[in-house]
């Protein structure tokens, strides 16, 4: 893997440890559609999938509106967001490699609270852009989003990463032509695609690595 100068990221999951509300937001909208899904299902199925196929999948199954069910979810969340933290070591890691270098971006399906979010957690001085959900870019897998940034900031595709915790998140990158980190931590019910050109366990060890070749 190349020396890296830019890292766009992805945030729930991979900078914000935020499924926590996720999950309890999603088990209420389950909840008042008739449905009695077990947290642990559904941080599966969100963490193998997304918010939005979760949705989808209910919808079908109740008969119930996607388009309802993704409000009730967006208002059940939006009073959860002060319960969101950042992943060990966010902070210390993206300090670190702006030292370094490096310039950092963001890309997420998170909407209009993103932003808000990272000015609360103290990280929003290091990206240079967030581009969220409100900017209308295909959903992932497709990485229109992250081609985006690439070709606003002339960033090399071959000495830039998206780092993800998802496999939405690998294939992204793949889609985008960048490089692919794959945030997997002990215990994640995720599964290595074998496209990721890297894989860590701590966040930390981006800072490590950044000028090995």
């Amino acid at each position: 893997m190349s020396t890296l100068n830019a890292y766009i990221w992805d945030l729930d999951g991979t900078l914000l440890d935020s499924y926590g509300s996720i999950v309890s937001s999603l088990a209420e909208v389950a909840e008042a559609c008739g449905a009695h899904d077990s947290p642990d299902k559904i941080l599966r199925t969100v963490k193998q999938g997304s918010v939005s196929g979760y949705l989808r999948d209910l919808a079908a199954a109740r008969g119930c509106s996607y388009e309802g069910l993704f409000r009730a979810y967006r208002q059940a969340s939006h009073g959860k967001l002060e319960e969101i933290t950042l992943i060990p070591g966010a902070a210390e890691t993206l300090r670190a490699l702006r030292e370094k270098g490096a310039a950092h971006f963001v890309y997420t399906h998170r909407g209009a609270s993103a932003l808000p979010l990272l000015d609360r957690l103290g990280i929003a001085p290091f990206f240079t852009e967030t581009v969220t959900h409100e900017q209308g870019f295909p959903l992932k897998p497709s990485g229109a989003g992250v081609t985006y940034l690439v070709e606003k900031y002339a960033l090399d595709p071959a000495r830039t990463a998206y780092v993800g915790d998802r496999t939405l998140d690998v294939l992204c990158a793949k889609d985008a032509g960048v490089q692919a980190v794959l945030y997997l931590p002990e215990g994640a019910c995720v599964a290595p695609t074998g496209e990721e050109d890297r894989i860590i366990r701590n966040l930390s060890d981006l800072a490590e690595a950044q000028g090995e070749s």
